[in-house]
């Protein structure tokens, strides 16, 4: 474990008593109801977050996933939000779904160093001799509500372009989404409003909700599907939110994954 882990482990403990998430249910439409959650977040665990993508930015690409070059600032909040989603899914692991803390890894709180990208993951599960890997993959929503959000848009698979082509498949995927509640921005009022991303999480204006998740097969399976998601040569394997799981089944998605891989054996 390096510093960044020891300090979040310890923060964790501090605020046990704290309720990190409020539940809700969305229509997505007929009979498709969606249960989700937005993550609380403590101010404390925030600061950890931002800690680590002040070191995680010095090592990344320049280029985003559009292949262009970002600039320091704006790829420290992108790796902030990146890093703030995958607490919030550290944390509905262990209390939510159940996973002991020390069966919970998170790679960027336990890798030695920053510079070596190998071996990354997101977040692992450790059952036993065996390794389950669960990838988050956050965007942002500013044009439109919720719910509206999640009946168009997709889960997030790997991705590949002329820099990155050798992604793993994990397990499971995890949509987390930064939902504005002014959702009625243009592109270029989103764009400026970046560089606001502390403030409005501090301030409500920009809240994150964990919204569905889908295992392997799902998401490889017949409904899933390319696409750019305009992000020039970059193609991401996708599957509707829609056509996938709210996040309480994550808990049964991992146990079939589980049992079946207990049974080739």
């Amino acid at each position: 474990m390096n510093k960044f882990g020891e300090e979040f482990y310890q923060l964790y403990a501090d605020n046990e008593e704290h309720e990190f998430f409020i539940d809700y249910v969305v229509n997505l439409g007929g009979e498709d109801n969606f249960a989700i959650v937005e993550f609380v977040p403590v101010n404390s665990i925030l600061n950890n977050c931002y800690k680590i993508a002040v070191e995680k930015a010095k090592y990344t690409m320049d280029e985003g996933q559009d292949l262009e070059i970002r600039e320091v600032k704006k790829k420290r909040i992108n790796q902030f939000k990146g890093i703030m989603a995958e607490t919030a899914i550290h944390i509905y692991l262990n209390k939510r779904c159940g996973f002991p803390l020390k069966s919970v890894h998170r790679w960027d709180l336990e890798r030695d160093s920053f510079s070596d990208a190998s071996n990354e993951y997101d977040i692992k599960i450790d059952n036993g001799d065996m390794s389950y890997y669960i990838e988050s993959r956050s965007s942002s929503s500013y044009q439109s509500p919720l719910n509206r959000f999640m009946a168009y848009y997709d889960i997030i698979g790997k991705y590949s372009n002329q820099r990155k082509n050798n992604e793993r498949k994990s397990d499971m995927y995890i949509r987390p989404v930064f939902q504005y509640q002014n959702a009625n921005m243009t592109k270029n009022q989103y764009e400026a409003a970046i560089y606001n991303t502390y403030t409005d999480i501090s301030q409500n204006r920009l809240k994150l909700y964990l919204v569905a998740s889908v295992g392997k097969e799902e998401m490889y399976g017949e409904k899933g599907y390319q696409k750019s998601m305009g992000q020039g040569t970059t193609q991401y394997q996708c599957i509707k939110i829609k056509d996938a799981h709210d996040i309480k089944a994550v808990i049964s998605i991992y146990k079939k994954a589980v049992r079946e891989r207990r049974q080739d054996i």
